[in-house]
Formats: structure tokens, sequence, C-alpha cells
């Protein structure tokens, strides 16, 4: 197995934290993103925490209502996997009754290494995988292998543990290449797809996909029949794209609107297709503006980009990885987001190589 490279905290913090929780004298309160990568790094560490509360939320959902909730249930610890953090107080307000554990690989602002916080980060690895490593020096989790590949294959994050993820596909007899993305065919990939489509038709009542979901290769229950009707609908998406897009600040824009939350997927599919583009797909659900940003070739700082568009909006967030990042924002703000996009000038403030 790779081992990560943490640029915040380190395994020691870890096994300290894991030591008070092994021994058996508190609650445990576990909450992972809402995603494939989210549902592959709870269902990890939950094999080991056993938490008496488990739940999915989204970036924007770490607020004061979270704080609130875990401290009705009278929790010992909090785990959260998956999450892109960036409001601290949050999280120190949690710490105040109970010890709080943070495995993520997003791009940070603050090291949260605090006292009763632990914050462990590593770029280029998947929060399903740092947790694979990580849990897997309390408890053997191998069987969970194939469902860790599926996160990695998700999040298009298995250049440096590709070594490992070779290992597992020959054990589960498939061939992994990368060249030409000739990974993108057989059953592992399936399930990826399968498992990402199900989280789409299931949000944000992701227990059923949560419990589904087995030790043994590819057990995944029922779910196939649900992830086959949002695929359905996000092919019949992607027929729509290119007559109802448009180009907005040299992006590709387009506000989609669909049974389920399919964003994720069509903008996937757009940026693979097109890796030197940049792809904006909106999608409205309930109040609130969902973005999801991708551009493959890794010329545009996403996060960056997100962060500018969204600056200064109330009850908002945003970030991400370089090639794939997101936002949200209450509906009051689409057409100023809109309007900053149109003044862009993407490739002078937003290149990766550039300092501004």
């Amino acid at each position: 197995m790779q081992k990560p490279e943490f640029i915040a905290g380190n395994e020691l913090a870890f096994i300290d934290f894991m030591s008070k929780v092994r021994a058996g004298k508190g609650r445990i309160g576990l909450i992972s993103h809402n995603d494939l990568d989210g549902m592959v790094s709870g269902k990890v560490a939950n094999e080991v925490l056993k938490a008496d509360f488990v739940k999915f939320v989204d970036y924007i959902d770490v607020n004061q209502y979270l704080v609130n909730e875990l401290r009705e249930l009278k929790v010992d610890f909090v785990v959260f996997t998956d999450l892109n953090i960036e409001n601290s107080e949050i999280i120190k307000d949690i710490s105040e009754f109970a010890e709080v554990l943070i495995i993520d690989h997003h791009r940070f602002s603050e090291d949260m290494n605090y006292d009763r916080i632990t914050f462990l980060n590593a770029q280029g690895f998947c929060a399903g995988y740092l947790c694979y490593y990580l849990f897997s020096k309390v408890q053997n989790l191998e069987s969970f292998d194939w469902l860790v590949v599926c996160s990695c294959l998700s999040d298009w994050l298995f250049v440096k543990n590709e070594g490992w993820i070779r290992e597992v596909y020959r054990k589960h007899n498939e061939d992994f290449k990368i060249e030409n993305n000739s990974f993108k065919k057989g059953r592992i990939w399936e399930l990826q797809e399968d498992l990402s489509a199900a989280i789409l038709y299931f949000r944000p009542n992701l227990k059923r996909v949560f419990d589904q979901i087995g030790k043994n290769f590819g057990q995944i229950g029922d779910l196939r029949k649900y992830s086959d009707e949002v695929k359905k609908e996000a092919k019949k998406a992607l027929e729509r794209f290119s007559k109802e897009s448009i180009i907005i600040g040299g992006v590709y824009f387009w506000e989609i609107s669909s049974k389920y939350p399919i964003k994720e997927i069509v903008v996937n599919i757009l940026s693979m297709e097109n890796p030197n583009t940049t792809f904006i797909v909106a999608e409205k659900r309930g109040n609130y503006y969902k973005i999801s940003a991708r551009r493959q070739n890794k010329n545009v700082d996403l996060p960056k980009l997100m962060k500018y568009l969204t600056q200064g909006f109330k009850n908002s967030s945003a970030g991400g990885h370089i090639p794939a990042a997101g936002a949200n924002f209450p509906s009051e703000y689409y057409e100023e987001f809109k309007k900053r996009l149109r003044n862009l000038k993407l490739f002078t403030s937003f290149s990766v190589q550039s300092n501004i």
C-alpha cells in the first residue's frame, strides 16, 4: 500500500485518537460527504468505529445546526471524512463537548490541529484511500479494497497509488491501465458507476446505499436497478447540453434541470471527453444553487475560481481540487454569480501557473 505524505497531522496523532475511542468509553458520531468518496471513506471508517450516529452531508451542512445535533446526541467523539471544512469555529464548537478527528484530501487554508482536534490531510489521494490506509492500522480491511478503488476512480485520484490499485485489479481478475482511459471498462469501473448513480438516486437519504454495500467483491444489493434509472436520465441530459449550454467568460456554462441531481455525472463525462475545456454546470435544488466545475488538464485552478465567483455570498461554500471543484450558495446570488463569470479572465487570474 502506498504511504500518503500528510501535510497536516500525522499517523501518531491518529493512533492516539483511536486509542481513546477503542477504550470504549464514549458515543461516536461519523459525518461524511454525500458522494461516493464520502460513502466509501465513511463505510471503511465505520467498520472500525461502529459509530452510534452516521450522517452524510454536503460541505455547507457543516454548520451550527450540525453542532447542535451532535451536542443533543451527547457524542464524545466525532469523525469527519471527505469534508472540505473551511469554518474552523464550527469544529472548535464541537470540540467543546467531543474529541474530533478530520480525515480529508481537499486543499485547505487552515491547519486545524488544535486541542481536542486531530486533522489529517494528504493531497493526491481520495479520502476513501486515506481512511483505508489509516484504519487498516487498527483492523484488517482488505475485504474493502475493491470498494476503495471505486472511490479512487470516482475522484480521479489514482496516480500516486497506482501500484496498489493494479494489485487490487489483479486480485479481482482485471487489468488496470491509465493509458487512453483504458480502465473505463470492466466490473470495477461499472461498480463505481452504479454506486455513484445510486447515491444520486437516494440523496439526501443515503442510509439505504450505506447499508447495501457489503464486504464481498461487488456486493451492492439491489442498487443497480436504481442506478440504471439515473444513468438514463444523465444520457438524456447530455443530449440537451449542446443545444442549451452557452459560453460565458471562456467557460461552457449550463443550468441543468432533471429529476435527479445528476450534474456531477454530466460534467464528469463532458470534461473527460474534452479535457482542455472548462465546464460549469449549475443545478437549483430547493433554495440553493449547486455548482460543479471541471477541467481535466489542470490548467485552471478551479477551487480558486469557485471561491472568487462566490466571494461574499452568505451561507455558501466553495472548494475542491484543481481539476474538479464545486460551490453551493443561496439562489438570490445566482445572477451575481453569472455576472462575475461573464467578467472572467480565466487564464490570467486563475491559471495554475499564476500567482495572482
